[in-house]
């Protein structure tokens, strides 16, 4: 995460301050000073309050930002990938956040073409302001990653409002080593002011500004800075480690200017246990040569002798005793002492030697996994070296190539994983779709019997019926029609008694019985007749439900019908996926084992340059040593 400009090598050379800092990701927020990869990776967590503000509500896109604060940048990509392609209903911020998200992703991977094509389309697309700030940000940051940075400066102009807060705390410190790149030192300064106290980017901007003051010959400037950096408080390790950068960087600038005194008293806040140890001690024991207290020089150059021997501190310890010695005209314990150095560096070669040919023998990949390199960095400071390349690793890990491929090269392996997996679940998968169609052709039967067209055109033919007797009812008016069971049992009774008083009508007198007759025939049918709208009305309900139940029934045996057939199409279909994607799989397998077995050489070839490196810089020594040594030879001849 941090971005210090590599200025201050380890023999005070002057660094250039035309170009500014380089600078990672802003989602990840993973803080990763160069030294510190040799110690392990640390992750800042986001705040509670900026959780709170980014509320998940799509689950695809939860389950990708799981994944991503997991570490499996890859895993998240995928889920991403098949979230977009599946269709489903989800809000447009969430939707954006995804892409958004996935452009980072790219870029975080180092694909610039495809991220920026990625945010160009975001950007075409009618986002939120919110959204479009953030893309106008992640567009500057990966034109300062390219090095454009009047580009980067112009699109950070374009953000109309405040960013979130664990995105704004870098686009200050973006825009702070812009400014630092044009030599505009006061807005720097003002803009580094205004970060977040609580953010890791103050004090990174602040760093930045102090060590470009420092070599712009502003040296009260950046000595209060880099003091108050240096003498802060804390117990992380990414602040351990930038404390101690800051000493450092301090006191070899004090060193250059020849201020012995105070360059001891900043190299004196560096930890003993650290990743700038080894150049403290060598510059420290350098300050107390300067001030004529060679034997106190010579207690942190032994040290460092202790330590890693193939570290270039180390190495220069190793010349830098005998030196002293020279210096201060003990020739006979100068001699010794360029002797063993000779030894030494003759000793380092020969095992640099035997390291490149254990790499080209895959030794280098075989400790890589052996330690768990590849998994977890931090496992090499458990693990005794198991090669002639281990040792090696502490300089190579520095490297931020080398680390680059060793994650590209973890990458192809967890795809190689993953293609493995897939291959082995299409038999488990053919299976599954087997016993689906097998359970589908058991009901299809009863499915089609449920859905036979013969009973929905018979029910049909009754409403038909049902509808023409409604019909004839209402033009007729036959209001004895929607008589009740119980009143047609009357009119059917109204009838006999009729009968029955013609019959005995030419023998008594019935005047009485066809009034009373009458009488209630007429009551019946007015009582009928009273009540023929409401029950037209409510057998005309029943013909409207009626209907209405027959649409349904049409709709629900045509989406059978349909469903049947989409489910026969649907297991053709998966089947001809299942039988295309095997092939597929392996096909992709074996480039995968191609790109691995390439990766890998890449790797070699990265190692040994670098081991060839080591080579050279030791050949110089060796040969320094050798030349002191022929001087002091000459020297103690010509004095018997």
């Amino acid at each position: 995460m941090i971005l210090v400009k590599n200025n201050l090598n380890l023999m005070f050379a002057s660094g250039s301050k035309s170009t500014p800092a380089r600078i990672i990701s802003p989602l990840r927020r993973v803080s990763c000073l160069v030294a510190v990869l040799l110690c392990g990776h640390f992750c800042t967590p986001l705040l509670a309050a900026e959780l709170d503000e980014h509320r998940v509500e799509d689950l695809e896109y939860g389950r990708a930002l799981f994944q991503y604060f997991q570490g499996d940048d890859l895993g998240a990509i995928t889920q991403l990938m098949i979230a977009d392609e599946r269709p489903q209903i989800r809000t447009r911020l969430q939707t954006e956040e995804a892409r958004l998200l996935l452009a980072d992703l790219y870029y975080d991977y180092g694909l610039y073409k495809e991220s920026q094509e990625l945010f160009a389309r975001l950007l075409n697309a009618e986002v939120s302001d919110s959204i479009q700030n953030r893309i106008w940000f992640n567009l500057a940051r990966l034109r300062f990653e390219q090095g454009y940075f009047d580009q980067a400066r112009d699109l950070l102009a374009r953000i109309t409002d405040t960013l979130p807060d664990f995105i704004e705390s870098e686009r200050k410190y973006l825009l702070t080593n812009l400014y630092l790149g044009a030599g505009e030192y006061d807005q720097a300064a003002d803009l580094s002011n205004r970060i977040d106290t609580n953010s890791i980017w103050r004090l990174y901007a602040r760093y930045n500004l102090a060590v470009s003051r420092i070599e712009d010959d502003s040296y009260e400037i950046g000595n209060n800075l880099l003091s108050q950096i240096g003498q802060m408080e804390s117990t992380t390790p990414e602040m351990l480690a930038l404390r101690d950068r800051a000493n450092l960087s301090l006191g070899l600038k004090q060193l250059r200017m020849d201020l012995n005194e105070p360059a001891l008293e900043s190299l004196s806040r560096v930890r003993l246990e650290g990743p700038m140890t080894h150049q403290a001690l060598l510059a420290t024991g350098w300050a107390r040569y300067r001030l004529d207290q060679f034997d106190q020089a010579l207690i942190p150059w032994r040290l460092l002798l202790q330590r890693n021997a193939i570290d270039a501190a180390t190495q220069e310890a190793i010349l830098a005793i005998p030196s002293g010695y020279a210096e201060l005209g003990q020739d006979k314990l100068a001699v010794q002492h360029f002797e063993i150095a000779a030894s030494q560096f003759e000793d380092q070669l020969q095992l640099l030697d035997g390291a490149i040919a254990s790499i080209e023998n895959d030794g280098l990949i075989a400790s890589l996994r052996e330690n768990a390199i590849l998994f977890d960095r931090s496992s090499l400071q458990r693990l005794p070296p198991s090669s002639d390349v281990t040792p090696q690793l502490h300089l190579l890990l520095a490297s931020t190539e080398f680390q680059r491929e060793i994650k590209r090269y973890q990458e192809l392996l967890d795809l190689r994983n993953s293609l493995r997996y897939w291959g082995t679940s299409f038999p488990a998968l053919e299976l599954m779709l087997e016993e689906r169609r097998r359970a589908f052709e058991l009901q299809l039967p009863r499915l089609q019997q449920s859905t036979e067209i013969e009973q929905l055109e018979l029910k049909r033919a009754q409403r038909d019926e049902f509808a023409r007797r409604f019909n004839a009812i209402d033009a007729n008016q036959d209001y004895e029609a929607y008589a009740t069971s119980e009143e047609q049992e009357h009119l059917e009774r109204l009838q006999r008694v009729t009968r029955s008083i013609e019959k005995v009508g030419g023998q008594r007198n019935t005047s009485y019985q066809q009034s009373m007759l009458r009488l209630l025939s007429g009551l019946l049918k007015y009582e009928i007749a009273t009540d023929f709208p409401v029950r037209r009305w409510k057998a005309r309900k029943q013909l409207i439900h009626l209907d209405r139940a027959l649409a349904e029934s049409a709709y629900r045996v045509n989406s059978l019908g349909r469903i049947t057939e989409r489910t026969e199409l649907n297991f053709n279909y998966f089947q001809q996926r299942i039988d295309g994607q095997s092939d597929r799989i392996h096909n992709l397998r074996d480039r995968v084992g191609q790109l691995l077995q390439a990766q890998e050489q890449h790797i070699n070839n990265l190692a040994i340059e670098e081991i060839k490196r080591q080579q050279r810089h030791i050949v110089q020594l060796r040969l320094n040593a050798r030349f002191e040594l022929a001087k002091l030879y000459d020297k103690l001849t010509a004095e018997q």
